[in-house]
């Protein structure tokens, strides 16, 4: 069975369960109070423990719904994979600054480790209750450094909090993350494709990761040209071959 099917599966049975929990309890709920007789009282007590137990168990499945959803993302991505893509501007760290600026990047941290850049932009795929998508490219200097660093992390949340201080509400925050490598083995190719979905309350978060292979002059990266989970994920492989 392929993985797709499986995902397909987990998914269905996932709604069964879901759905035959929800009848289970509004079939408590109506022999509770057919048991129990006419009264009002007792009756409103119960629809509303009803609907509080209800909400409970949606948030519930929500989670493992939104789980088994962004797997299935990376599942048919995978299945879907893209071709490394030449390495057309970013020759160097010394271009790079040129580079983003170019695109309307702003530089927001520079360490030994890392650069941080980011661009703010009203969102122009969604119509209606429109946000603010925060685009953000983080330069890795270190070769031996991970791809996800805690402090990057931090800083990005930190420069989400400012963002909000100005008025600027975000509810997508997307995220590329560069390092140069020095060769193409398993292990390497392996943190390459740890790439991230992940829906909070407030926002999602989208991350990819991209390996710049100098002696071929490629960039290397899990993307599919071919599927899109979203028009979101078609913005961040622009975003991602306009640097590149």
């Amino acid at each position: 069975m392929s993985d797709i099917k499986k995902i397909n599966r987990q998914f269905l049975r996932l709604l069964i369960l879901y759905i035959l929990v929800i009848v289970a309890i509004i079939v408590a709920s109506v022999l509770v109070m057919v048991y129990l007789g006419v009264n009002y009282n007792i009756i409103y007590s119960i629809l509303i423990a009803m609907f509080i137990l209800m909400i409970l168990i949606t948030g519930l499945f929500k989670n493992k719904f939104d789980q088994i959803t962004h797997m299935s993302y990376l599942v048919k991505i995978r299945s879907n994979e893209g071709s490394p893509i030449p390495i057309n501007h970013l020759a160097n760290l010394n271009q790079a600054q040129d580079i983003f600026r170019k695109n309307n990047y702003d530089r927001y941290q520079d360490t030994e480790t890392y650069i941080i850049y980011y661009k703010i932009s009203k969102d122009h795929i969604k119509q209606i209750f429109r946000n603010n998508i925060l685009t953000v490219m983080v330069y890795i200097k270190n070769k031996n450094a991970d791809f996800y660093l805690d402090r990057v992390d931090d800083e990005i949340n930190k420069l989400r909090d400012e963002l909000f201080r100005e008025k600027k509400k975000v509810n997508r925050i997307i995220i590329t993350q560069i390092k140069e490598i020095s060769e193409l083995d398993d292990k390497t190719r392996d943190q390459i494709k740890e790439i991230l979905f992940v829906r909070t309350k407030h926002y999602i978060i989208s991350t990819i990761n991209v390996g710049l292979y100098r002696p071929s002059n490629i960039a290397v990266m899990l993307y599919s040209d071919t599927y899109s989970p979203s028009l979101y994920y078609k913005y961040h492989l622009e975003e991602i071959k306009k640097v590149l």
